[in-house]
């Protein structure tokens, strides 16, 4: 018996060590309880077994009773602490993030669909009357009547006492620039890059993540290797 264990250890120390590349994303969500590798990152294996076998290693499981919603916090290297348990003779290789949070949203909560168009419609009202006050505000400021007046009176060499074609330019020429900067007409994005609305945006949902996780980090919070850290989530 000792010296069949000696082979089987021999064997799987000359064994040809699989590589396995993970690309881990910061933030992910799910609507089911349990967390498997494949669903909070990429994974690649020239052995497309092991591949499989590593995206369906459970990671975390929500308590589905008592929580709908939630969020936890994961460390690299807890991904692979349990890729090594899996597979003993692999190496693994991170080109991702190394602490990621997970956010968790049962099917059930889903918003309807009305909802969720009461919620656009909201939002475009909001940005449309503000972005206006605040031109006009900005117009008021600067008093561009007496501006236009001028330029009126420079070119043509009368006052005018109503409203011009100057105004008219003005205006078409302000709503065309906010179209322009904001990469957005009705329907259709102007270029193939992103709006700057959609840059804040990633910045930050960037920055709201990194707060999440250097709080659970500090706090003890993220699920790390075995023995270091075996706390739940952080609601």
């Amino acid at each position: 018996m000792p010296i069949l264990r000696k082979t089987e250890i021999f064997e799987e120390f000359v064994m040809e060590k699989k590589i396995i590349y993970l690309k881990a994303e910061q933030s992910s969500y799910v609507n089911h309880e349990k967390i498997h590798i494949g669903d909070i990152a990429s994974v690649f294996c020239e052995d497309k077994e092991i591949e499989k076998k590593i995206k369906n290693i459970v990671l975390y499981e929500f308590d589905e009773k008592n929580e709908k919603e939630g969020r936890v916090f994961l460390s690299i290297l807890l991904l692979i602490e349990k890729i090594s348990e899996q597979i003993p003779y692999g190496e693994v290789r991170n080109t991702g993030e190394t602490d990621m949070v997970i956010y968790y949203k049962a099917e059930e909560l889903k918003s309807k669909k009305w909802v969720q168009v009461i919620k656009i419609l909201f939002i475009c009202a909001t940005c449309f009357f503000g972005a206006g006050i605040t031109v006009m505000g900005y117009n008021n400021d600067v008093d561009m009547v007496k501006v236009f007046g001028q330029l009126y009176k420079v070119f043509l060499g009368t006052k005018p006492d109503n409203p011009t074609f100057v105004e008219l330019f003005y205006s078409v020429g302000l709503a065309l620039g906010i179209f322009l900067f904001f990469n957005h007409v009705p329907g259709k994005k102007v270029t193939n890059e992103p709006t700057p609305i959609q840059v804040q945006m990633r910045l930050y949902e960037q920055d709201v993540n990194r707060t999440f996780l250097l709080g659970a980090s500090r706090k003890g919070e993220e699920l790390d290797v075995s023995g270091n850290n075996d706390s739940a989530n952080n609601k």
